[in-house]
């Protein structure tokens, strides 16, 4: 049987697929993959802008906020609020929302990859 220059392309391929496939559930924790869990924080406010709920929280005496889940804000299926002034954790992933060139226009077709937070609970 003749192998010819297939053969020497598909050989390279198969070593890569063995040698890259890996583990098939990547760490939470690596860009772009699962939820990555936080540290504990203490959640100072939450705040429905044009883009996402704002999830402002209080880590060691330094306040961020961070873009979140529109569930998460006051009113919706998943809101965080009874937990504002509580210490708890949240988790991240990797989604698109609307650009911040848009300046708030839901029409304007763009938009930016960010660590949305998906998820808040009370710390343990």
């Amino acid at each position: 049987m003749v192998y010819g220059g297939s053969m020497r392309i598909l050989i390279p391929i198969l070593a890569c697929v063995i040698a890259c496939g890996g583990s098939k559930s990547p760490p939470a924790n690596s860009a772009g993959q699962g939820p990555a869990a936080s540290p504990v924080a203490t959640l100072k406010e939450l705040q429905n802008g044009d883009r996402a709920c704002y999830v402002v929280l209080d880590k060691g005496g330094e306040q961020v906020s961070l873009e979140g889940d529109f569930d998460l804000c006051p009113n919706n299926p998943h809101d965080a609020s009874a937990l504002i002034g509580k210490k708890v954790t949240y988790t991240t992933k990797k989604a698109n929302v609307l650009a911040a060139s848009c300046e708030g226009n839901v029409d304007c077709g763009k938009s930016d990859e960010v660590d949305l937070v998906v998820t808040i609970t009370a710390a343990p």
